[in-house]
Order: structure tokens, then C-alpha cells, then sequence
């Protein structure tokens, strides 16, 4: 509801303010943060960053913008209840991270998002869009003076107050198989196990070995097992997926209905294989090469220095964390990797969770 209408302007009204100038303000909400986007040319900075005041201090929230966004997302919900992986996705979740607010999909269920009212957003705005763990990061053509002044535009007017923090969740995985029905001919499975905290000693080494394991391209362990030396999918993954207050091993692949069953055996004891020898020095070095030949690439726009920023803070690295990285992973030693694939991937803690059927086992009349 963010440019949805706000002071003086309804949604219309406000629409046609940010496209006069070619803003673009959006919000996208996580599990931790909403994160805010704003672009704008520099010449239209001041004006973007007092509509974005205007939309953070005086949302209006008017009935009819509620409505009509609320059936908007509630058809998104609809469509994405036919769709396998992001059943299994969501569903992962819910299973990975039980009743504590991790398990709630971020897009929201039906019932809830059909019963919230605008006093509901009114009263959620007043106490969350507020000053106190907020993140900034700003890239393009400003100097210090002409940031701060926006910056004071759009975030003085905001409550100094913190929302409380998510508590820790009590307990995390919920190992074994789940199977949610779908009369579909080809299923999706998510998967994941506990990850480690930063801090944790292992928390770059184990980014390292889910890279390994099941980065992206088509030189990870997963990738040769499954797609390339058996052809029963297109993509499987693994990798880090980090939260304020959990981190999670989390995977996805999707195959074919009568296949299902022998590509989560591979991916087991590939996982298993790699917790119990680790990589080769080969491996390593590659990922070595790619994680940080790759990494500047994130820096080719502003959009991207941006983002990058944020995420950076949203995880609680310091601030030299850009200047040390590469030097980080550049002294990983091979002992490290399996150290830490060791502790990590040990598939019998993993959950596993099918959306779509499964062909029956040997010896089984059904699924």
C-alpha cells in the first residue's frame, strides 16, 4: 500500500506524482524487513524523497486502494496454490520453523489477508515504519550534504522508536519427508537443514560449501549427480539462506512424478558424500574464483551498489566487510570446507518437503 495514496493525495493522485517525474517507489516485504526502493534522477531526488516522506509519515490506507490491493494479492495467493515449487517453498517453511513467525509465508494466507482492515494497517504503520532499525543505503550522483538533506526529508518526521525484535525461534527443522498432495506430472521439493549464525566461525566457509555443494552454474556437486550423470532435472540448489534470527541450508529441485523418489535418494548421498570427504582442492579453487571474480558485478549500477549495501547491513556485516571479503574467502583453507560441510550437511537432519505425489515404494500398493 506504500504509493497507494498519501497526505493530500489519493492513490491516483500519488501514481501520477511519481510518474510525472519517472520515480519509482515500491515495497517488498521479508521475513525480517520491508525493504524500501526508490529511484529517481538526481534532478528529481528532493521531490522523490518527499513523496517518499509523505508515504512513509501520512499514509492514508483509504478503503477502496485497501480493497483493491487486498484482491490483487489474494489472487496472487490463488495462482500460487497451483504452482508446486512455491507450494513446497511455503510450505518448507511452515514445516522448517513451525508456529514461530519464520514458518508465515511472507506473501501472506488467505484468511488473514482477506480479514485485515485499514485501522489494522494504520495501527502496523505507526508502530513499524519508524526510525529505530532502520537501514540506509544510497548510491548515484550525491555528495554528503545534498544525502543528508534528503535523508532528513524523508526520515526526521518518523517515531524514534524499535519494533521488537522477532524472539529466537524455539526450535528449527522438522526432519523427514512431507508430502503434500498435487495432481501434477511434475513435482517440486524443497529442502534444507540448520545453518550457522555470523559469527559463527563457519559462517563464510559454510557459503563456500553450499556454493560447492549446490551453487549456481553447472560445476556443483548436485548439478553433475543429478542433472548431468542421471538427467532427472533441470536445476537443483543449495545455498545460504540467512535471517536475523535463523539460518537456514535451504534447496530446491523439481523432476518429473516417477522420479521424485531416486532424485531425493542422489541428493542425500551426494550431501552425505560431501559431509564425508569435503571438496577437492579443485573444487575449492573454482569456487574461490567465481565467488570472488563474480562478486563486483553486484556494483555495475547503482541499483545494484544499493542493493548490495542493504543486504550487507540487513545481515549485521561491518562496515569493511566489502574492503575484506575476498581476502575471507581467499583464506578458507580445504580444511576448513570440511570442517564445516562435516557439521553441516548431514541429511538425516534434513527436511524434505514434495508438493505434487510420489510413486509408491517397492513392496507399496499406493504413494
Amino acid at each position: 500500500m506504500m504509493s497507494e495514496g498519501a497526505g493530500n493525495l489519493d492513490s491516483r493522485a500519488f501514481q501520477t506524482a511519481l510518474a510525472n517525474r519517472a520515480i519509482q517507489l515500491s515495497a517488498q516485504t521479508d521475513r525480517d524487513y520491508m525493504t524500501v526502493t526508490l529511484y529517481a534522477l538526481s534532478s528529481d531526488a528532493k521531490e522523490a524523497f518527499r513523496l517518499l516522506a509523505m508515504a512513509l509519515s501520512h499514509p492514508r490506507f483509504d478503503v477502496d486502494a485497501v480493497t483493491r490491493v487486498r484482491l490483487q494479492m489474494l489472487s496472487a495467493i490463488d495462482e500460487d496454490s497451483g504452482d508446486p515449487p512455491t507450494v513446497a517453498a511455503k510450505s518448507f517453511f511452515s514445516f522448517y520453523f513451525g508456529s514461530h513467525a519464520y514458518g508465515h509465508p511472507a506473501g501472506g494466507d488467505t484468511r488473514p489477508v482477506a480479514s485485515i482492515s485499514a485501522s489494522d494497517l494504520k495501527v502496523f504503520a505507526r508502530s513499524h515504519w519508524v526510525r529505530g532499525g532502520l537501514k540506509i543505503a544510497l548510491a548515484g550522483d550525491l555528495n554528503v550534504a545534498t544525502a543528508s538533506s534528503l535523508l532528513r526529508t524523508a526520515f526526521a518526521p518518523l517515531p524514534a522508536e524499535e519494533p521488537p525484535l522477532t524472539p529466537l525461534p524455539l526450535r528449527v527443522g522438522a526432519p523427514g519427508l512431507h508430502v503434500l498432495p498435487m495432481p501434477v506430472p511434475q513435482p517440486a521439493a524443497a529442502f534444507g537443514l540448520p545453518g550457522v549464525m555470523y559469527g559463527d566461525r563457519d559462517f563464510l566457509t559454510a557459503y563456500v560449501a553450499g556454493y560447492i555443494l549446490g551453487g549456481s552454474g553447472s560445476e556443483s556437486r548436485l548439478t553433475k549427480e543429478i542433472r548431468e550423470a542421471h538427467g532427472l532435472t533441470y536445476n537443483v540448489s543449495i545455498g545460504v539462506v540467512p535471517y536475523r534470527r535463523a539460518n537456514v541450508l535451504y534447496g530446491e529441485v523439481a523432476t518429473r512424478r516417477d522420479a521424485m523418489r531416486q532424485t531425493l535418494v542422489l541428493v542425500r548421498e551426494t550431501m552425505r558424500k560431501f559431509a564425508d570427504e569435503g571438496p577437492t582442492q579443485e573444487e575449492l579453487n573454482d569456487a574461490k574464483t567465481y565467488l570472488i571474480g563474480s562478486f563486483p558485478l553486484a556494483f555495475s549500477s547503482n541499483a545494484g551498489t544499493a542493493a548490495q549495501l542493504s543486504a550487507f547491513q540487513q545481515l549485521g556485516l561491518p562496515i569493511d566487510f566489502f574492503d575484506k571479503r575476498s581476502d575471507l574467502i581467499n583464506a578458507i583453507t580445504i580444511d576448513d570446507v570440511r570442517r564445516a560441510a562435516k557439521r553441516l550437511f548431514d541429511p538425516s537432519k534434513m527436511t524434505v518437503v514434495v508438493a505434487g505425489s510420489l510413486p509408491p515404494e517397492k513392496g507399496q500398493s499406493s504413494p
